[in-house]
């Protein structure tokens, strides 16, 4: 299985929407591009929740070893 990479799929969202805009493709390019952008921006939301979460768990951990 490949391991995911946020950074090259931020990159490639962000040509998937350049395209998009340009508006310059057929429609049936278009709903391939929409499609594979809303499979990379439903995999990068997970990955900034677990950091996030992460984060959390963190913060909460070290004001317990404060007190």
């Amino acid at each position: 299985m490949k391991k995911f990479d946020y950074e090259k799929s931020v990159e490639r969202l962000e040509e998937i929407v350049s395209k998009l805009e340009d508006g310059n493709l057929s429609l049936e390019e278009s709903m391939k591009l929409f499609e594979e952008g809303t499979k990379l921006s439903a995999a990068c939301y997970d990955v900034l929740k677990k950091a996030e979460q992460k984060i959390t768990d963190i913060n909460s951990y070290e004001a317990e070893e404060g007190e």
